[in-house]
């Protein structure tokens, strides 16, 4: 999939579903789960959620809850 130009103060999640993408998710509060993927480059930011640490510590964020920090964020949905 080619690069998107996300805003800083936008989810990852609210910025890939504002470009049109098909993105897993359900409640876009932190709760379900659903949006969980995993960072494979870049810089991202995980604002307060509810992943233990082992999983964040592996990569794994909640979209819904993650920003990204420079132009380079890859997010892997096949991977969570």
């Amino acid at each position: 999939m080619p690069p998107r130009s996300w805003s800083p103060s936008a989810s990852i999640l609210d910025a890939g579903l504002r470009a049109g993408l098909d993105l897993p998710y359900s409640c876009q509060e932190r709760i379900c789960g659903t949006c969980r993927a995993k960072s494979t480059g870049g810089a991202v930011r995980l604002d307060e959620c509810d992943l233990d640490q082992a999983d964040i510590d592996a990569g794994y964020v909640l979209t819904c809850r993650t920003r990204p920090l420079n132009d380079t964020a890859v997010i892997d949905f096949d991977q969570a």
